[in-house]
């Protein structure tokens, strides 16, 4: 997912630039805390929201790409930290084994240690705000920060919830992951002009919604999508499950439930769940869903003039709508194999 990002030298250079800026600012500390967050902040990542800020800045006024002031890498930076501190925190709350394919840091140094780096990275991502001198971007990632926490709570609140509504679901998404992404594009527009910030807060927001969608599709299981991630095991009910709950009877629903209330999750229980989905539409609608939000991202693009960051913007627009499409095949040729 994302190969947008990697065909272009001028993203290539805002990752690194934003890499830069994170590494100086976390070890300009000393403690334990800095050593656990640099550690996994180079394990990797897309860096997709440290891209969504600058181009969000260049498209009000289509300005070129380059120069990239140094104002938007403290911002780009600061948003990567507060990424970077949600996962700790995630780690922790589900206890994941591993991060990127490596031993997560609560599996390696314990929860108490990964806490207090989530927390640390919190800290240091509003020094870098601070340093930005973008005064109008310091109250938009406090308010941020806080429908994050909350967006966390009502997440686990809501754990092996088999009656999850649609939407409590999309107020979990909204709230845990799309203002992160809704905050990027916000704060890149307040950094330029200011006056299309609420509109490119928008695009994000719904960008944010339409990727942990299709991030919810990977991980619903361990085999379809070859993730090996399964968020069912730790009770999350992805969009496809909330409908077919709602709509399954004789027994299956019953079924369903024991599946994962027991962690069952083996090639057959599997192909169960796959083919319930399949039979009541539930990949069909959630994709469609996923398609909306695309669309209304598309949408507040075209209000702006054609430019460099624009396209690039559409650019990514059309690769998450091509992914949750390879997404269907890969379903359908998980139960073609599995057969």
């Amino acid at each position: 997912m994302m190969q947008v990002l990697k065909k272009h030298d001028v993203l290539l250079d805002i990752v690194e630039r934003c890499n830069a800026v994170v590494v100086e600012r976390i070890k300009e500390n000393t403690h334990s805390e800095a050593s656990i967050a640099l550690e996994s902040f180079n394990n990797g990542g897309k860096r997709l929201r440290p891209i969504l800020l600058v181009l969000a800045a260049k498209v009000p006024q289509a300005e070129a790409l380059e120069p990239i002031n140094d104002t938007l890498i403290r911002l780009a930076g600061a948003v990567e930290l507060v990424h970077l501190a949600t996962l700790f925190h995630d780690d922790v709350i589900d206890q994941v084994d591993t991060r990127r394919a490596k031993l997560s840091a609560r599996l390696k140094y314990g929860n108490y240690a990964s806490v207090l780096t989530g927390d640390f990275a919190l800290a240091e991502a509003l020094e870098l705000v601070q340093r930005s001198g973008v005064a109008s971007a310091m109250p938009e990632f406090i308010r941020t920060l806080r429908v994050l926490v909350r967006g966390e709570s009502l997440e686990t609140s809501h754990k092996h919830n088999y009656s999850l509504s649609e939407a409590q679901y999309y107020e979990i998404i909204s709230e845990k992951s799309a203002s992160l992404f809704a905050l990027s594009c916000k704060a890149g527009a307040l950094a330029s002009s200011g006056e299309y910030a609420d509109a490119l807060g928008h695009f994000g927001w719904n960008l944010g919604m339409a990727f942990q969608m299709i991030d919810d599709l990977d991980d619903m299981l361990d085999s379809p999508q070859r993730s090996y991630d399964c968020d069912l095991r730790n009770g999350y009910l992805s969009l496809p499950m909330i409908r077919v709950l709602d709509a399954l009877q004789d027994g299956h629903r019953e079924r369903l439930i024991s599946i994962i209330e027991n962690a069952d999750f083996t090639p057959a229980t599997e192909r169960y769940i796959v083919e319930m989905c399949m039979e009541y539409g539930a990949f069909t609608e959630t994709h469609a869903t996923i398609d909306r939000h695309l669309e209304r991202s598309g949408e507040t693009l075209a209000r702006f003039s054609p430019s460099p960051a624009r396209e690039l913007l559409t650019g990514i627009v059309g690769e998450l709508r091509a992914y949750a499409g390879e997404q269907t095949r890969n379903f359908t040729a998980f139960l073609r194999n599995s057969a």
